[in-house]
């Protein structure tokens, strides 16, 4: 079985070494120890979901504002491909009437 710690856990580990070996060879304590490790996996697996949460949040803003802008660019070039047409038609009833 391996473990992965910090540096900082595992000078923390060897701080409290004959602590935690009492602990392994105490039932009571390694279940202690058990219910302390879920609880620290469970806490750094809920900072990883709110901090994608928030990423997630962030995305969903942009998007929103990327909508809306291409909207607004839509509306636009619309009008302005109706002022071109009716300009056009103008020109060409001026270059009618011209002949």
């Amino acid at each position: 079985m391996e473990i992965r710690v910090k540096n900082e856990e595992f000078k923390e580990i060897k701080k409290h070494r004959r602590e935690i070996e009492a602990r392994f060879r105490d039932m009571e304590g390694l279940e202690r120890t058990l219910k302390e490790l879920r609880l620290r996996v469970l806490l750094e697996q809920k900072e990883r979901l709110e901090k994608r949460l928030e990423e997630l949040e962030k995305e969903y803003l942009e998007l929103i504002e990327f909508e809306r802008n291409a909207i607004a660019d839509k509306e636009f070039l619309m009008a302005f491909r109706k002022k071109l047409g009716e300009e056009n038609r103008e020109l060409t009833k001026m270059l009618g009437e011209g002949k």
